[in-house]
């Protein structure tokens, strides 16, 4: 059975409590194994046992999987399950989110657009589109006569107020809408935040792009090169995650968040002549997962992992499961100059402990079904030789995910889980961990990899 996983946001957004719930918890019943660890009694707290490594090698034709992994084990000695349903954003979530990133009172923009944003528009859209030569020349070719897009932003230029015009912000004032607010903070600081149901954004640039390690290797940018390199980030990676916690306190999070990753990063804008974009700062993007109640935070959403969202229960009839259950996301971008970027996607939220500790697969059974299920995956391997020679597996930790329940489309379980982290012998930086596995901690059954 092919199964989404989850891991982050316990919301009822923002809030530092949580509700008392008015119903009992959700159990699978056409599940035994997850039935039966969520109806037995509590067990007794005992700190779960499982080695510092696992040095082995797994020779398949054509594949070798190589395990050289540390395991990583929560702080804690219990290991809940929590109770969790999808959840949409509300005007005061994002209100809510801005006073934790920035310093209030703030003034919404009437205009969506000033006289800057507009001419600059405009300019880009004379430059045209881009081509490159056989040689690698850059040039570009621009619109033929006066375009659609051109007409538009010259219309809107022609009724946009050649002083800004700004009104207290209050949550009565927004809509769900995909153009970006304009907001402005208490030292002037323009943010622009677009909220919609399911993503809420927050940007210290309008057309901000924060582009890790990974994509600047790979040339982030017309023209530029490949093979560059982050160095001398004038924030260390430490001062980071410490402004990435002073978020999660003032958004009320601390105690259902953790930071997972930490990612070197560049914040930039597209400019319209060469090189053409300009950096505005380097720092760290704060990659921000649910723990579930003291796990290893482990983010698994989103563009990190490039997840399928695919159901959890995909391969059976009950056409409720659809629609499959994404894994919910937050990225936070820091550099020197604080917080300059808030992502947050696909929000869940918590409802209650469905069970406060349940007995979790000894570690050497979980070892078996590793094994088993990277044979499942890469059996093609066996049957013909592709790019991929060798798999490298060297962070195997206890987190978080999600696991969907049969008849319960409205709620889903997050579960412990083993979060098996590994790379093909094909990246090219040897740190980046471009592909994950997730296994069932309860019953060692497959949740998802990609």
């Amino acid at each position: 059975m092919k199964r989404i996983f989850f891991l982050l946001l316990s919301l009822v957004l923002l809030l530092a409590c949580v509700p008392t719930p008015d119903h009992e918890a959700v159990v699978n019943k056409s599940d035994n194994a997850m039935q039966q660890a969520l109806t037995a009694p509590k067990s007794d707290v005992n700190r779960y046992e499982a080695p510092a490594h696992w040095d082995e090698t797994i020779e398949m034709k054509n594949l070798a999987i190589r395990f050289d992994a540390d395991i990583e084990l929560p702080d804690g000695d219990v290991y809940p399950v929590q109770t969790i349903r999808r959840h949409e954003f509300t005007p005061q979530d994002a209100i809510n989110l801005l006073n934790a990133c920035f310093t209030g009172p703030f003034e919404l923009r009437e205009n969506i657009s000033s006289m800057a944003e507009l001419d600059e528009d405009i300019r880009f859209a004379l430059r045209g589109n881009w081509t490159e030569d056989d040689d690698g020349t850059i040039g570009w070719i621009p619109p033929d006569g006066d375009s659609e897009e051109l007409q538009e932003l010259r219309e809107q230029m022609a009724q946009c107020p050649a002083e800004d015009v700004f009104v207290p912000l209050t949550a009565d004032r927004l809509t769900y809408r995909n153009l970006p607010y304009a907001v402005r903070t208490a030292d002037g600081t323009l943010i622009y935040m677009k909220l919609q149901k399911r993503a809420l954004t927050l940007q210290t640039s309008r057309k901000s792009e924060i582009q890790d390690e990974t994509i600047v290797w790979q040339g982030g940018y017309i023209g530029e090169q490949r093979g560059n390199t982050l160095d001398d980030i004038p924030i260390s990676e430490q001062d980071a995650i410490s402004i990435g916690n002073a978020f999660l306190d003032r958004a009320g999070l601390a105690n259902q968040f953790g930071i997972g990753l930490a990612v070197k990063a560049r914040h930039t804008v597209p400019i319209v002549e060469e090189p053409y974009f300009d950096v505005l700062s380097t720092g760290y993007i704060l990659r921000i997962a649910r723990n579930g109640g003291g796990y290893i935070p482990i983010p698994q959403g989103g563009g990190y992992y490039h997840e399928d969202n695919l159901s959890a229960l995909s391969e059976r009839d009950e056409i409720e499961y659809s629609m499959g259950w994404k894994t919910d996301w937050i990225e936070v971008y820091v550099s020197e100059h604080g917080i300059e970027s808030v992502g947050w996607y696909d929000p869940n939220e918590y409802v209650m402990e469905a069970s406060e500790n349940v007995q979790l697969m000894p570690f050497d059974e979980i070892q078996q079904h590793i094994r088993e299920d990277f044979r499942f995956s890469y059996a093609w391997a066996e049957d013909t030789a592709r790019r991929i020679k060798a798999l490298t597996i060297d962070r195997i930790v206890l987190s978080c995910a999600i696991d969907q329940l049969a008849n319960q489309p409205d709620e889903a379980v997050l579960v412990p889980a083993w979060v098996i982290l590994y790379r093909s012998d094909q990246s090219e930086l040897a740190h980046d961990h471009e592909k994950l596995m997730v296994i069932n901690a309860i019953d060692g059954s497959y949740l998802h990899v990609n």
